[in-house]
Order: C-alpha cells, then structure tokens, then sequence
C-alpha cells in the first residue's frame, strides 16, 4: 500500500470527523423526539474505512478499507429499533509469499464482500445528541480472486457485531450520523494464501439519515 495514499485517506477522514462535531454542536436543534414529530422509518448512505483484525488481511491487502453503506432503521417504541442494510466493501493486494510451484513472486488479489446485517438498537437523547447502542448478526458473502491466475475463493458466512454512535438533526427529516462498529466473521478456510481467517473488524464511518 502507497503510504502516501494513506497519510492523504487519514487526512481526509480526520477533516471530515472535524466537520461533524463542527455540525454536531452548532447545527439546529433536533426533532427526533418532538411531541410535533415522531419518524418511524429512517434510511442512510455512509461511508468509513474498515481495519481488518486479521494480521494476515492486512498482510496482502493493507490498512484502512474503504466501504459503502446502506442501511434502515425502523422505529419499534420510542427508544429500540432493528437495523439492517447492505454493505459492500472491494479492495485490492498482492501476494507477499508463494510457493515454488508460481513461477512469478507476485500476483494481483482483487476482495469483495458483501454484508446483510439485522440487530436491534437502543437509542436515547442527551439534549440535542443522540447516542445509541446495538448489536446483532450479519451474512456475509466474499470472494477473493487471483487476476493473472484463474483462481478464485468464494465463500457465505454469519458473523455478529456491535455497533455504536451518534446522530443529529439538521432538519425534521435529515440528520448527520457518525456510527463505529467491530465485527467478527470467522471463516473454517479463508484465502487460498492464509486459511482461518478472520474477515471482520473495526469500522468507522460517516454519513447522512433521511426519516419519513
């Protein structure tokens, strides 16, 4: 991994962190639970970075993952709701070691996975923020595939994870959300290179929430 496309991801993600407290603490006030208006049904597009537990992932496909997230909450009473969404994260590597049976040192790795989680959420105000806690299960389907080489692994899998963060409106129907979340998706075989791999890890993302 370029270190210079790190150091400049970090810089961009630690911009944007700053801009949400910026928004947090000065932005209008909240409507969540207004006796005026009382949402049920919420939707939200974020984006985040992943750090993989597993030494071994971050061997062949580095640090820092970017990923994309779609999720829905739905409002049981006045403060629990079930999550759930769709999550995707690509990226790519190289091979560090091969054996003698290669006859190249290196080779191209391209990894996809796509995660549905569903947990239930606990949410409550402190003045204008809005914390909340959760934890659930995900289903998990990855694939990790070798360019130069006709090889390939696939694989579906559950995990579970906890989830926590903050959300704040800036108007009845949008609000800023700062979410972080650790993950745990097991696999009896990982890649073709590392077996028993570990595919989750620590996420933390930022993004935007529209009620209806």
């Amino acid at each position: 991994m370029n270190k210079e496309k790190i150091l400049t991801r970090r810089i961009y993600f630690s911009i944007s962190i700053s801009f949400f407290f910026v928004f947090l603490f000065f932005g209008r006030p909240s409507y969540l639970y207004s006796d005026q208006y009382n949402p049920r049904l919420s939707t939200s597009f974020s984006f985040g970075f992943l750090q993989p537990r597993e030494r071994a992932f971050k061997d062949l496909y580095g640090n820092n993952k970017l990923q994309v997230d779609f999720s829905i909450r739905y409002v049981l009473m006045k403060n629990v709701s079930v999550y759930s969404g769709l999550k995707y994260l690509s990226c790519t590597g190289e091979t560090k070691i091969v054996g003698t049976e290669f006859q190249q040192e290196q080779y191209n790795l391209k990894f996809t996975m796509y995660s549905i989680p569903l947990a239930f959420v606990y949410s409550f105000s402190v003045k204008n923020i809005y914390p909340f806690l959760g934890g659930g299960v995900s289903y998990n389907v990855y694939k990790e595939k070798w360019d130069e080489l006709d090889i390939s692994e696939d694989g579906k899998k559950l995990g579970f994870f906890l989830i926590g963060g903050i959300e704040y409106f800036i108007s009845k129907r949008f609000s800023l959300l700062g979410r972080a979340q650790y993950s745990s998706i097991p696999t009896k075989k990982g890649s073709k290179l590392d077996e028993n791999i570990n595919l989750g890890g620590t996420e933390f993302s930022l993004g935007l929430s529209y009620y209806f």
